[in-house]
């Protein structure tokens, strides 16, 4: 199989594990291979793979995001495909899906909706569902791949892909865009928090969560405070976890970037760091120190005096967990702030920064750790 040269430089993923498929024809157009977001396939990888002899077992998907954006129309007289014909350029077309880019790299996903009409799904239910521009963290599947129907995904147009305005593609869609509902936080009001661990500072008084919306699991959403926002959804803390992620910085390719915890976001609102660049170890340590001195200044962290007083009898965790082979076994002995090394002291399960001056026992440290990765 010929994969088209357009898609030359795009993320592939594996689709379809034909011989496995017994009663679920959908499977035929779903990645079958366990995390394929962040592990895609080139194009030589994909090409050399269609054209082995597993090829007939096998379809093959294009990973979108902000390099290609597809328009997957669901209509049954294909009204969003005229929608684009009579207003944009001719490009590559496979199947009923058109592929194409915005010129501002706007990656996230856009779900059409009537506001009038009902459509039959491919199960015969209606609803007032049209399609999508597919986008980032899913996927379409390729031409000369073979749909559940049996028909095979045919090139229509083999053309250049084009790139298109973004702004004249909501002029146009934009009455069609599906209404987001989730219910707007108002009236929100910060705590008064005060202690000695940085990354115990509720994000909610870094910044306000007025008109961001409940998204359900702890967790709300809406336009960067920072940088703003195409859709006005690239932004989401996770309040239970204190963490934060932007997903326009955050593609899925590296897990560790545009996202963080209280002192990447105190940061990124201060122009310490881009947004892009927040993530596990970020600073310098001239960096670290402004962030520090910001955070006592305006968001209410202490500065305690190490703990030199007789710590008393062993207790808890320090009984059977050492803290020392904790921090190596996570590779997490020096500071994440100030990457200076934590000062440990194993018989009682304590750990202390002497630069960034806080610390604590051995459950604080484990919730230090599970937060470093988020």
């Amino acid at each position: 199989m010929n994969i088209p040269t357009q898609l030359k430089g795009l993320r592939f993923c594996k689709v379809g594990e034909k011989s496995k498929v017994v009663n679920d024809k959908e499977k035929l157009k779903a990645p079958f291979e366990p995390g394929w977001q962040n592990n895609p396939h080139t194009y030589e990888e994909v090409s050399n793979w269609m054209n082995s002899d597993i090829s007939n077992c096998y379809n093959y998907g294009i990973i979108c995001g902000q390099e290609i954006r597809v328009l997957d129309d669901d209509t049954p007289k294909k009204g969003l495909i005229k929608l684009y014909h009579d207003n944009f350029p001719d490009t590559m077309e496979v199947r009923d899906h058109i592929y194409f880019r915005f010129d501002n790299k706007h990656s996230d996903k856009i779900i059409f909706e009537s506001k009038v009409l009902l459509f039959p799904d491919s199960k015969g239910k209606m609803s007032p569902h049209m399609g999508e521009i597919q986008g980032e963290g899913t996927m379409v599947v390729g031409a000369g791949s073979r749909h559940p129907s049996g028909a095979i995904y045919e090139m229509k147009k083999d053309l250049p892909v084009v790139t298109i305005s973004y702004e004249k593609f909501k002029e146009v869609f934009g009455e069609y865009f599906k209404e987001k509902k989730q219910k707007i936080i108002r009236n929100h009001a910060p705590s008064t928090w005060s202690g000695d661990n940085i990354t115990d500072i509720p994000i909610g008084n870094i910044i306000s969560f007025d008109g961001l919306r409940n998204v359900g699991c702890n967790c709300v959403q809406g336009i960067h405070p920072k940088h703003g926002s195409d859709n006005g959804m690239n932004f989401r803390v996770d309040v239970k976890e204190n963490t934060w992620i932007c997903f326009r910085c955050n593609r899925g390719k590296n897990t560790s970037t545009g996202c963080g915890g209280p002192s990447e976001l105190i940061a990124v609102m201060e122009g310490i760091i881009e947004c892009e660049d927040a993530g596990a170890n970020c600073y310098t340590e001239d960096q670290a120190r402004e962030v520090i001195k910001i955070a006592r200044e305006k968001y209410g962290l202490s500065t305690p005096e190490p703990k030199q007083q007789d710590l008393g009898e062993v207790r808890g965790w320090a009984n059977s967990v050492s803290i020392v082979k904790l921090a190596k076994k996570h590779k997490f002995e020096n500071c994440h702030i100030c990457n200076n090394p934590f000062k440990f002291q194993d018989s009682h399960g304590m750990y202390y920064c002497e630069h960034c001056k806080f610390g604590g026992g051995l459950r604080k440290f484990a919730e230090l750790i599970s937060k470093r990765y988020i």
